[in-house]
């Protein structure tokens, strides 16, 4: 079952795509999220499909149609490392995203991307810590 689009959570200066004849619309969620655009909305941005016809399977406007695994808050990542390495890992992270936006993602002020998460494992499998660091809470959205 594909997840259902909301159209309020679509970011306003989102790109759609109104290709009809794709054979990649049902995957696509530039497509789908076109289907879903209410009939009181008078203009949105679209893809020119004259510029992807032809080329449709190889599309670079392309964005799976399906929802990706965000991590939300992390006050606890770093409650079972040793003291020195926490340290290190936090200066790191610190200097990795800034001080501020550690706050704003430790504080659930702000959600981390896939490849953030991925990213921050990196830094916690340099220092020796090879279990993947936990996140407060992990929730379901497309990837916009």
């Amino acid at each position: 079952m594909d997840p259902k689009i909301d159209f309020n959570d679509i970011p306003k200066n989102y790109l759609y795509c109104t290709h009809s004849k794709c054979p990649r619309r049902n995957k696509c969620l530039r497509h789908q999220a076109t289907l879903c655009i209410p009939q009181n909305v008078t203009d949105f941005r679209t893809v020119n499909p004259n510029h992807i016809a032809g080329n449709e399977n190889n599309c670079n406007f392309f964005k799976p149609y399906c929802t990706s695994r965000f991590a939300c808050g992390m006050d606890h990542i770093l409650d079972n490392i040793p003291y020195t390495t926490a340290v290190t890992i936090r200066k790191e992270l610190y200097s990795l995203m800034g001080r501020s936006m550690f706050y704003r993602i430790r504080n659930k002020e702000r959600m981390l991307h896939p490849d953030e998460q991925e990213q921050i494992a990196a830094v916690f499998l340099k220092h020796g810590i090879e279990t993947k660091p936990e996140f407060d809470k992990y929730i379901n959205l497309f990837d916009w």
